[in-house]
């Protein structure tokens, strides 16, 4: 990438620093790659006004491709902790919350609509509405390969009514985890204070500018973000 621009006869550098390793971002994109036609499938078999799609050869190539395309989306994050344990590790600890979260979720509206980002407390490498989205991710996941390999396997194993069960988990997990999808769509590709999240996942990087204004903690250290946090809020308050 470019770092360079030029602004009023000026020529400035803007400074990356990494934030995704090469792995992470390849497992994304193939998770994303392989959730669309899990939705686009599932949805022919789910939804009555389709369900002509779904019949004779057309329908059995329609759930094979379901199937197979399954095995990559169990497979991505398995693939994940083999390659790289302690990234992942270090990934679902820092989807914990924190006393910080809940003033996140208090500033959110000004945060996301109107643009005001200096009330937000100070957010590590991942802000609140990044953890609830890693957080569901995670959980939608689970139930995910837990309901859908009962429905595929489990035909005459299980009981009749665990299975109609496990048939409704995976239909309102799909729907959950579409309405998360489509949030996190539009933050990363259209928000313009997202702006940095669709570089971070395309290069591995963000600008030291972006992550000390939107990932304080992350950039300076829990102690020195809050010591500026209680700083700036003494200055505004004067």
């Amino acid at each position: 990438m470019n770092g360079q621009g030029e602004e009023a006869g000026h020529i400035f550098q803007i400074r990356w620093i990494p934030k995704y390793t090469f792995v992470e971002r390849l497992l994304h994109w193939i998770h994303t790659a392989s959730f669309i036609p899990l939705v686009a499938t599932g949805l022919v078999l789910y939804l009555d006004t389709l369900k002509p799609l779904a019949q004779g050869d057309a329908g059995q190539w329609m759930r094979l491709v379901h199937r197979l395309i399954a095995v990559l989306f169990i497979a991505e994050p398995l693939v994940y902790g083999i390659l790289q344990p302690r990234r992942l590790w270090l990934h679902i600890k820092e989807f914990s919350f924190e006393k910080d979260d809940l003033g996140w979720l208090k500033n959110a509206f000004s945060y996301y609509v109107r643009g005001k980002h200096d009330a937000m407390p100070p957010q590590g490498r991942f802000n609140t509405g990044e953890k609830i989205n890693g957080m569901a991710m995670i959980v939608t996941w689970i139930l995910f390969v837990v309901s859908g390999l009962i429905m595929w396997f489990g035909k005459g194993l299980v009981s009749a009514e665990l299975f109609r069960w496990m048939v409704v988990v995976h239909d309102l997990t799909t729907i959950a985890a579409l309405c998360m999808f489509i949030v996190h769509f539009y933050l990363a590709v259209a928000h313009p204070l997202m702006w940095a999240a669709l570089v971070s996942m395309r290069f591995g990087v963000t600008s030291a500018t972006y992550a000390a204004e939107h990932h304080a903690k992350w950039y300076y250290g829990p102690k020195r973000a809050m010591e500026l946090y209680e700083a700036k809020k003494r200055n505004d308050s004067h």
